[in-house]
């Protein structure tokens, strides 16, 4: 079906550059990133997030308050450490700064295919299956990172430190792999699951390594912007951030894919979607809370209790672990926006690479539903299916209830079935 499919001009093939052709291609392909970057960056609004990032760049240069949404930008939630690095987008008008953000994002996006090939080339020698898998997980997960390129995000700059971690650990080089967590956790907090991670995977060394990193990066902005200022932006940062979530507050937004809007929707009506009604099981607040309360529980003790296990048993780091790590990031984060989903690419390929696997009639018929709700969630989008359904996708909680189907699969893959050792690892030990 697919012979003679230049497969390497989308997966960047290694030691092509000698080829004209593949350079032309290439070319072509960077002219056009570079017209959609220049589109998407001139027309960012002040309501969106890139000019939260923008201005708090600015205040942080001219030392005014990072929280306050001084210059009328949307609130900023990001830590200290964030705006200190946002200085380098405030340099330039805030426009051209998102224009080069987002063309920044389609390398990211070429590169994170390449880090992720990179990783599971440990464990898959057959290039042909690597390939392929990889090509199918990026169409599955291209609705993610085009959003994410539509409203110049972040995300797929924490995902790229994320894979450049991980494949730090597995080459066993533990001290970039903490400087990247610890760097990502930083600059937005959903990382920390990483250096949970990390904990499980290290010893007191890497607890060192942990603390030293993260020292530093409360420190440096701190110092930078004067230690009364720098302490006021920590206190800042979790008044109006950390604080109201770890108080119970929930976004309920038809488009927040997390575990508690998740549930939220489908209990209780939701004032700030008029005309539309999600609320199938009519519970209180106060009922809904205490079942968001104790999945989120179970969640992050099959997560722990799964670390734990592959910790004890002294397994080696395998793909299916790092998706669990993904998949919990989401399902328990506060706030998951559609474009923060690009880290699904990694989940995506660790599940169509073990549906190769032999399996049972009922192990079978397990894959193709999961395949099917992939890709139904895959093509769903306002141009695709127009707003109403959209909405309705969104609001029933698809992504949400995927993903965690997929999380529980995982676990379950991971402890009792996981067949995948990273070969490059055990041949080096």
């Amino acid at each position: 079906m697919f012979k003679g499919f230049p497969f390497q001009f989308l997966l960047i093939e290694r030691h092509r550059f000698s080829d004209k052709k593949y350079l032309i291609f290439i070319g072509v392909i960077f002219v056009l990133m570079i017209f959609i970057s220049l589109k998407m960056g001139f027309n960012v609004s002040i309501e969106g997030d890139f000019a939260a990032f923008w201005y708090a760049g600015k205040n942080f240069f001219v030392h005014n308050d990072l929280y306050s949404q001084i210059g009328g930008a949307k609130r900023y939630i990001y830590p200290p450490f964030a705006a200190m690095l946002f200085q380098l987008l405030a340099v330039f008008p805030m426009h051209v700064a998102a224009s080069i953000l987002s063309f920044i994002n389609w390398l990211l996006l070429l590169l994170s295919i390449y880090l992720i090939r990179s990783i599971f080339e440990f464990y898959i020698s057959d290039k042909k299956l690597l390939r392929n898998s990889l090509l199918f997980a990026a169409l599955l997960s291209f609705r993610f990172f085009w959003y994410h390129t539509l409203f110049v995000q972040m995300n797929e700059t924490i995902f790229v430190l994320c894979l450049i971690g991980v494949l730090f650990m597995l080459k066993n080089k533990e001290t970039p792999a903490v400087i990247c967590f610890v760097i990502a956790t930083f600059i937005k907090v959903i990382p920390i699951f990483f250096l949970i991670w990390l904990l499980f995977r290290g010893n007191y060394k890497t607890y060192l390594k942990a603390l030293l990193v993260t020292a530093l990066c409360v420190l440096i902005p701190l110092i930078w912007r004067g230690f009364d200022m720098g302490i006021q932006d920590i206190k800042n940062y979790y008044i109006t951030f950390l604080e109201p979530f770890q108080q119970g507050r929930v976004e309920a937004e038809f488009h927040n894919h997390s575990l508690s809007s998740g549930i939220y929707k489908l209990s209780l009506p939701m004032q700030n979607e008029p005309g539309f009604d999600f609320n199938i099981l009519h519970l209180t607040e106060y009922q809904a809370k205490k079942i968001y309360f104790y999945s989120l529980i179970t969640i992050f003790l099959l997560f722990i209790s799964c670390l734990s296990y592959l910790r004890y048993k002294n397994k080696p780091i395998t793909f299916l672990e790092i998706s669990i790590i993904f998949l919990t990031t989401h399902l328990l984060s506060g706030i998951t926006w559609e474009y923060h989903l690009v880290s699904l690419l990694f989940v995506y390929m660790s599940f169509v690479i073990i549906s190769k696997e032999k399996r049972s009639i009922l192990s079978k018929a397990i894959i193709y539903f999961l395949y099917g709700i992939i890709i139904i969630n895959a093509i769903v989008a306002k141009d695709t299916v127009g707003e109403n359904l959209y909405h309705y996708f969104g609001g029933y909680g698809a992504l949400t209830w995927m993903m965690l189907l997929l999380l529980l699969f995982f676990l379950y893959e991971c402890v009792f079935r996981n067949r995948y050792s990273p070969d490059k690892l055990n041949t080096s030990a």
